[in-house]
């Protein structure tokens, strides 16, 4: 199969698990579901010629990648930290979603469901594979340009969850905040895809999850307020 096909047969996938794993799939599930998606596009795409360099980025992505992403990682969750001292952005991280989660559910959000389940699964797909697939049809600007869309995409069913849970988002019509979600989402993919690019997949994976975990620890101390 070649490269063009192997791309809209990832994309296909993808589609499907996410409507899947948004409206059906179990929550006890996602994690595994997640590794086996990310484990089936990747054999598709060396399968179909693409190399694992192509996926990964630099030779030096695992060292340089974990110093780039922690540092801007820290940052990041010190940003969050600040903005939940306010009343207007601390709204931004208030959401219905934690309501119920224990001590031990954060810890398995902050440090399995997020990193593994979300960040490595994403970042994999939407940095790794996509862009791979994408720069042996097309040049690496519009390769990342597609990824990125798709990762916008790849967030409007979550999104509609966050229009009726989140505290910040309830202000607005939830039309409003999916098509804001999706433009956000887009414009941080190709920033993470410019990094994946300078410093390999490890730097984004990182600060992805320090992220996503920071903004759910958050969320959840707000909650317990």
């Amino acid at each position: 199969m070649g490269h063009r096909a192997t791309l809209g047969v990832v994309v296909a996938v993808l589609a499907a698990h996410n409507v899947a794993g948004n409206l059906w799939e179990p929550q006890w599930a996602y994690v595994p579901a997640n590794l086996v998606i990310g484990t089936l596009i990747v054999w598709l795409a060396v399968r179909s010629g693409v190399d694992a360099a192509d996926i990964t980025g630099p030779r030096s992505w695992l060292r340089r990648g974990l110093v780039a992403g922690g540092v801007a990682g820290v940052v990041a969750a010190a940003a969050i930290g600040v903005a939940t001292s306010f009343p207007f952005t601390g709204d931004a991280f208030a959401d219905d979603r934690v309501l119920g989660v224990g001590t031990v559910g954060l810890l398995f959000h902050a440090l399995v469901r997020i990193p593994i389940g979300t960040a490595l699964f994403e970042e994999v797909a939407f940095r790794g594979v996509l862009p791979a697939l994408g720069r042996r049809t097309t040049t690496p600007l519009r390769a990342d340009l597609l990824a990125a869309a798709l990762f916008g995409l790849w967030h409007v069913i979550p999104s509609l969850s966050v229009a009726t849970g989140n505290a910040g988002a309830a202000r607005f019509a939830a039309g409003i905040v999916v098509v804001a979600a999706v433009a956000f989402t887009a414009l941080v993919g190709f920033g993470f895809s410019w990094m994946r690019n300078r410093w390999g997949l490890a730097a984004p994976v990182v600060l992805h999850a320090t992220v996503n975990a920071a903004a759910f620890v958050a969320a959840w101390s707000l909650a317990r307020a």
